[in-house]
């Protein structure tokens, strides 16, 4: 069985569900975890934090009333306060493409440190350095990650990823699928608490045994 988690690197409630899917994953050591990225602001799509303040500032105190996770100043401080701030998914949606191809076991580990990076220390994620200090991190060269994340390969790898998303019908963030031999089958569709999706993945595998 394949656990696909489907989120995207700037998406407040996948920042809050990333550390139900860690605790998933440590439940099920024999079960493989594969992250896709959403996709969810890219291109002609992109646009000023500004645009979306007042929500973040409602939308931030649900997120940590429902999922626990804490927002911090340096993001509602700093980056809120920039007004100027890009957001676009596709340059940190290529640093876990990049990832996944060296260290794919730990990819879930990733998005969550990139999202600690964003909505909790407040740093840029179009910015390079952002993601030397994360390849540090995991033991890897810096300046090699950064350059493969902006290499047309990756880009190209990554936005092919959004369409793949995008054909199975999701456009909201979080999502997880359940892979089986026999067929995928939809466990997460916005933040859904860890008892939840166990509960789902149990029906799916007693259901496949009795079939």
């Amino acid at each position: 069985m394949t656990f696909i988690y489907i989120a995207d690197p700037i998406c407040g409630w996948c920042y809050g569900f990333t550390p139900v899917v860690q605790q998933l994953q440590q439940n099920h050591p024999d079960m493989q975890f594969d992250v896709l990225s959403g996709g969810m602001i890219t291109g002609d799509n992109r646009y000023p934090i500004e645009r979306m303040e007042q929500y973040i500032l409602k939308a931030h105190k649900q997120v940590e009333s429902l999922t626990g996770i804490e927002f911090g100043k340096a993001f509602l401080d700093g980056l809120l306060l920039s007004k100027t701030y890009l957001q676009d998914s596709e340059k940190p949606s290529t640093a876990i493409t990049v990832f996944k191809q060296l260290k794919p076991a730990q990819a879930v580990d990733f998005v969550h440190d990139i999202q600690v990076a964003f909505n909790f220390d407040g740093k840029s994620l179009n910015d390079d350095a952002t993601y030397r200090e994360l390849a540090i991190k995991y033991g890897l060269d810096p300046d090699a990650f950064v350059a493969e994340m902006n290499s047309d390969e990756v880009r190209y790898a990554t936005n092919q990823e959004f369409a793949q998303v995008q054909s199975w019908g999701i456009t909201g963030f979080p999502a997880a699928v359940l892979a089986t031999d026999k067929q995928y089958y939809l466990v997460a569709k916005g933040f859904t608490p860890l008892e939840d999706i166990e509960a789902r993945i149990q029906n799916i595998l007693n259901e496949e045994a009795n079939s």
